[in-house]
């Protein structure tokens, strides 16, 4: 835990007045709704494309539907050349 951390949970917790822990309360849950809102915008930016032929093919090749059997990832991802 870092120093800052410490010192803000010591302080809080010798903290009497409920006014002031309901404030720091209250801006705890609006910075995490923030960088929830944040997160899910970069989320939603991110755009999928469709797999080319080619890859289709070769997890075709590693996948047999009747057994429902999967390759590994890793050999999956050599395959595609994403370890290069």
């Amino acid at each position: 835990m870092s120093p800052l951390a410490k010192q803000i949970i010591e302080t809080l917790s010798n903290e009497e007045d409920e006014a002031v822990l309901a404030q720091v309360l209250d801006y705890y849950e609006f910075l995490k709704e923030k960088k929830k809102k944040e997160l899910d915008k970069i989320w939603n930016n991110i755009s999928e494309d469709e797999p080319s032929k080619d890859e289709v093919e070769i997890i075709n090749k590693h996948i047999d539907v009747e057994k429902n059997e999967t390759i590994s990832l890793d050999d999956l991802a050599r395959d595609l050349g994403l370890n290069d």
